[in-house]
């Protein structure tokens, strides 16, 4: 079983060096939505949440390096392929789901990203982080 401790070094190892669309240091954004986690999983899938998508990394690497399997599930659902389905679809999955811990960390990561979206001008983007959470807000329990 993978600790908090653990997964924070996960994350920072895998996106050291990468910047987000106004230059800050990418880490920055998993951290809050980790953060923002009411318990050790959704802490621990907050962290990890960017990870497969935006890194080298795999489910596999992950499982590797302790990752308990509900977690990775979750990470499956909060990942996106973003050229195999749209946004909105994807975040319908999300809901759909009735995972907990996923809608709850994909409520985080949202809510994170329209700060950060409107705090940039980046209006594209909060458009579409505006209309996800029309879909993921509901399920917050």
């Amino acid at each position: 079983m993978i600790s908090i401790d653990d997964a924070l070094q996960i994350a920072l190892s895998a996106h050291r060096g990468q910047k987000d669309l106004d230059g800050n240091p990418v880490i920055l954004h998993p951290l809050t939505v980790g953060l923002a986690g009411r318990n050790r999983e959704e802490m621990i899938a907050g962290f990890l949440h960017d990870v497969v998508e935006d890194t080298s990394l795999t489910f596999d690497d992950l499982r590797a390096a302790g990752v308990d399997e509900p977690i990775i599930e979750v990470l499956q659902l909060l990942t996106h392929d973003k050229n195999g389905i749209p946004y909105e679809e994807y975040v319908k999955r999300i809901a759909a789901s009735g995972n907990e811990t996923a809608i709850r960390v994909k409520y985080n990561d949202l809510t994170h990203n329209l700060m950060r979206g409107k705090k940039g001008g980046h209006l594209k983007q909060v458009a579409k982080h505006e209309e996800a959470l029309k879909i993921i807000a509901p399920l917050v329990k």
